[in-house]
């Protein structure tokens, strides 16, 4: 609405002055800033610029499943990850990376560019001696990831020789190898974790580890002093690239949201047949067995549900029903005493026992259910 505003001059003769309200600022579009890669699991801190003062939300989806973006939850505190942009306009967000993801921001109704951000391999590397020109190494990843292409290799002469190769296991996601016929003395070693594309995660080196291994004594030693680990490492194996296993878990997607009940049938209440008609399926979409211990399912406020120790099995399906119930080979039963999925939209992430987020399903008012 225009508000005119009138003022009257005290000599006849003058002219009445009208003044017109000026139009209220449109909103500014925000933006994301592109952070630096970090290497390991753990907090990457988001950067960008809104509107000072304004509330600026985080939207979120793992690099596997990059157009399927959620609004991301806050499993802390409930609700959704957001932050307050200063009087200079800047915003900072921290949120724990496991794997490489895709985020933009939204604040005032309109959304930022969005960015893609890897993460680097975390590599460790453990050595024992177990007997006479024996070694053993034991290789370690963050984020924990398996199938992922390893490489252990042995200083040789000025260079290094791969002596063993494969891939992260599931879902311990280590590896382990063993190197006999050594002579007596120190050898040093190192671990090579290669890319996964897919999952947004770059290879890396471990540091070189040293050991000294009894046996006999070399008669023409050759010196054992490192090469530095190059910054941009690009290994050579001497020996063909493995084949890469079939994935079967926790491979992204090997488990997937079929179909969720968000709205039971009638009106709701705490009744067990209104609980029980609300419930989510999850199908084994791989052609192996998978062990769902300790996977959880989690809606955007952070209600969780936990799997016991369970094997789903290939192509097979389980329904987990909000209520309570005796489980079976195809039912499991939540056991809560209130409805969980909200009917005007909500986000439904299944992970496993490594965090690691296999799943998403999200959405908004509907008919009250949805195939995913």
């Amino acid at each position: 609405m225009i508000i005119k505003h009138v003022a009257t001059a005290a000599a006849a003769g003058v002219a009445a002055v009208f003044a017109v309200a000026a139009p209220a600022a449109a909103a500014t579009t925000p933006t994301l800033d592109q952070p630096t890669i970090r290497t390991g699991f753990g907090i990457i801190t988001l950067t960008g610029t809104a509107d000072p003062g304004s509330t600026v939300y985080l939207w979120e989806a793992a690099l596997k499943f990059r157009t399927d973006m959620y609004q991301a939850p806050d499993y802390d505190r409930g609700g959704f990850v957001s932050s307050i942009a200063g009087s200079n306009g800047r915003f900072e967000i921290r949120r724990n990376q496991d794997s490489g993801f895709r985020w933009y921001v939204e604040s005032g109704g309109l959304r930022s560019n969005h960015i893609d951000v890897s993460i680097r391999a975390g590599v460790t590397l453990s050595l024992s001696s177990p007997g006479s020109g024996q070694v053993s190494a034991t290789v370690g990843v963050s984020p924990s990831q398996p199938f992922l292409p390893v490489q252990v290799q042995r200083l040789s002469g000025g260079s290094w020789t791969t002596v063993a190769s494969g891939h992260t296991s599931d879902p311990a996601a280590t590896f382990s190898a063993s190197d006999s016929g050594l002579f007596g003395g120190s050898h040093t070693y190192r671990a090579h974790i290669g890319a996964d594309a897919d999952n947004g995660i770059v290879a890396n080196y471990s540091d070189s580890v040293a050991i000294t291994v009894q046996g006999p004594t070399n008669p023409n030693p050759t010196p054992t002093t490192p090469k530095p680990t190059p910054t941009t490492p690009t290994p050579k194996p001497t020996t063909p690239k493995p084949t890469p296993p079939k994935p079967a878990t926790p491979a992204v997607g090997s488990v997937q949201f079929t179909r969720i009940q968000y709205n039971a049938p009638g009106t709701d209440k705490t009744t067990t047949k209104s609980l029980n008609g609300e419930w989510f399926r999850v199908t084994n979409k791989t052609k192996k067995a998978i062990s769902l211990k300790g996977w959880t399912v989690r809606d955007a406020a952070n209600h969780v549900y936990t799997f016991g120790t369970f094997t789903l099995g290939a192509g097979k399906s389980i329904t987990v029903r909000t209520g309570k119930g005796t489980n079976t080979s195809t039912y499991r039963y939540w056991g809560r005493k209130g409805h969980v999925w909200n009917n005007g939209g909500d986000t439904a992430i299944l992970r496993t026992n490594a965090k690691k987020t296999i799943d998403t399903c999200r959405w908004g008012k509907g008919s009250g259910v949805t195939s995913c």
